[in-house]
């Protein structure tokens, strides 16, 4: 009779636990389907390898300075396409300061920087002391980068000692037309009074006068004051002169770049003889200029110079074609008037005009007198 009982109840109880079994099983079938029939997720996009990407990743990797403590930038394409060239600018700043800009195309003669590949550039700038030295490049919306996060450097520098830098700032002529040495400090020391320099003087490849000259007094710093110097022996200029002088410090402590030392210009002088209202016309050619170390432009000089001095001349000056003419001026004599010539826009010799006018009933005697590199 007990086994009649219990076996009904174990039955049951086998069953439920074999529909169980089957449900579970069916379960995970049914999980295997549905797996095999998603696809998985994608990968997160900071996952996506770099080299999926075929695009540059211009980046700045050294700034040094070579031995006469120039700056110096390496650029380098660390992309893995090849970098458009003339898509944006180099900017260098020194203390927080903008000191150059110079465009991506003219650091190299290729259109483009291929992948792994370096350019340097010297710049003209000179160091001095210790500075904070940042580059930046900065780059058109046209231009797509792996990354814009390693467009910039930041160096401390070590350069020349802080000591003066005398520089020949300009030449010019007396009234009676003899030359005069203009001198200024660019450095961020004062040149004390009493300082000896050795000057030559060449006009059209001759050595003309040799002399030492004691300063009178101090060469302020930063271009604080001009110092004129007049030869002993009159150096007088007439015609067309090539003049060429130099100057060196007897201490070498009292100068630290004598290659900055040295100034050529032209000089030619046209004799003015105007009747009542006429006008003048004279022409001149003017080499292609050399870039300054500082990077700006060369200047050509025009200046007329006439008996009695009363507002009686007006000056009109005509560059090539492709330079802007400058505005006609008047006024008393000395009439002066700069023009920058940019190095990039002549490779060859230009013709220059200048048309001088009598404004007066009286007849004007004087000179016309023209500067350039």
């Amino acid at each position: 009779m007990e086994r009649s009982k219990v076996g009904p109840d174990v039955d049951k109880k086998e069953k439920k636990v074999g529909e169980k079994e089957s449900n579970d099983s069916f379960a995970k079938d049914l999980g295997k389907e549905v797996a095999l029939l998603t696809p998985p997720p994608a990968p997160p996009r900071s996952e996506i390898p770099e080299a999926s990407f075929l695009l540059p990743d211009l980046t700045i990797t050294n700034l040094f300075l070579n031995p006469k403590k120039r700056l110096a930038v390496t650029l380098a394409n660390i992309g893995n396409s090849p970098l458009p060239m003339g898509l944006g600018n180099l900017k260098i700043f020194m203390d927080g300061q903008l000191k150059g800009s110079y465009r991506l195309d003219s650091l190299s003669d290729q259109p483009f920087l291929q992948p792994k590949e370096n350019v340097t550039l010297t710049t003209s700038l000179t160091v001095r002391g210790r500075r904070e030295v940042q580059a930046h490049i900065e780059t058109s919306h046209e231009m797509r980068e792996l990354s814009k996060e390693n467009n910039h450097l930041e160096r401390v520098l070590e350069g020349l000692p802080i000591r003066p830098e005398v520089v020949i700032k300009d030449l010019d002529l007396t009234e009676d037309l003899e030359l005069c040495i203009i001198l200024s400090n660019e450095g961020e020391v004062d040149l004390r009074r009493g300082v000896t320099f050795r000057i030559r003087v060449f006009v059209n490849g001759l050595k003309i006068s040799e002399f030492d000259h004691f300063t009178s007094e101090v060469l302020k710093a930063n271009f604080g004051n001009r110092y004129t110097i007049d030869p002993p022996y009159r150096v007088g200029i007439s015609g067309t002169s090539k003049v060429k002088v130099s100057i060196s410090p007897k201490l070498p402590p009292d100068d630290i770049r004598l290659e900055k030392n040295i100034l050529e210009r032209t000089f030619i002088i046209f004799p003015l003889r105007m009747t009542p209202q006429e006008k003048q016309e004279f022409s001149f050619s003017v080499p292609y200029p050399r870039l300054k170390d500082d990077g700006q432009s060369e200047k050509v000089k025009a200046e007329v110079r006439w008996e009695g001095g009363s507002p009686s001349l007006m000056l009109s000056f005509k560059g090539p074609e492709h330079i802007e003419s400058v505005p006609t001026f008047s006024g008393k004599s000395p009439l002066k008037v700069e023009f920058p010539i940019h190095s990039e826009e002549t490779r060859k010799e230009r013709l220059w005009r200048i048309s001088v006018i009598n404004l007066i009933d009286k007849k004007v005697e004087g000179h016309l007198i023209i500067q350039h590199p």
